[in-house]
């Protein structure tokens, strides 16, 4: 195979939380070996349908599932002539971040599997497993220093759910005080007025301001460098 006849896709990792543990994506195939695995979801540039890359990464998305991610990026591109046992293959790939609203629906076949590396390199096929370390190295290291969480929570949230956030990115997180000088700096966020009530005395809900500029922090937390 030349490089005129590689194969080139775009594959995206999207992340979302479920009981407070970060999941990925997948969808099942049959391999060459006739037996069953997972990818993430990708496919090839369609010129017609597609303007750009992003458009690419958006449409694959909507194959697996009704939710719109609420942030995406290019984390690397990849190719050499050992990807795919076809021949030279080449992929741009992206994270996403999907909330945790209600209402998703998944097409027959796709599935969110708990993002732990160890767990998915039996299960994906290609080097699918790889990406996904590499998104997620991508989102450990950003979500440091930058309004991130909020994308992976519902439409209201308390701040100890922001706290949760990082608990399941990183294993550890920082202090309450922290998040909460952070977060409530500005006006990333914007207070209801409403309150979440359970075990524990009722927590402020949030929700984010669609207007604000505020992205980017000026220090990593020190308690998870």
């Amino acid at each position: 195979m030349s490089l005129n006849t590689a194969l080139i896709s775009v594959d995206v990792v999207a992340f979302r939380l479920f009981n407070g543990k970060l999941h990925v994506l997948a969808q099942r195939i049959q391999t060459d070996r006739n037996d069953s695995q997972w990818m993430l979801p990708a496919g090839k540039i369609d010129p017609v349908k597609d303007q750009s890359v992003d458009d690419t990464a958006y449409r694959q998305l909507e194959r697996l599932t009704s939710k719109k991610p609420g942030y995406m990026e290019q984390v690397v591109t990849l190719g050499d002539n050992q990807r795919d046992s076809r021949g030279w293959s080449l992929t741009i790939v992206y994270y996403a971040l999907i909330d945790s609203n209600d209402g998703e629906q998944l097409t027959p076949g796709a599935k969110w599997l708990p993002a732990d590396i160890e767990t998915l390199q039996e299960q994906l096929a290609y080097d699918h497993s790889r990406l996904i370390q590499q998104a997620l190295d991508r989102l450990r290291s950003k979500i440091q220093y930058s309004s991130l969480p909020v994308y992976l929570l519902p439409d209201t949230f308390t701040l100890s759910e922001i706290h949760g956030v990082f608990s399941a990115v990183l294993d550890k997180a920082p202090p309450m005080r922290s998040i909460r000088n952070r977060f409530l700096q500005g006006d990333l966020l914007i207070d209801t007025g409403k309150l979440k009530r359970g075990s524990n005395r009722p927590a402020a809900l949030y929700k984010v301001n669609q207007n604000s500029e505020t992205w980017l922090f000026d220090r990593l937390y020190i308690s998870t460098r």
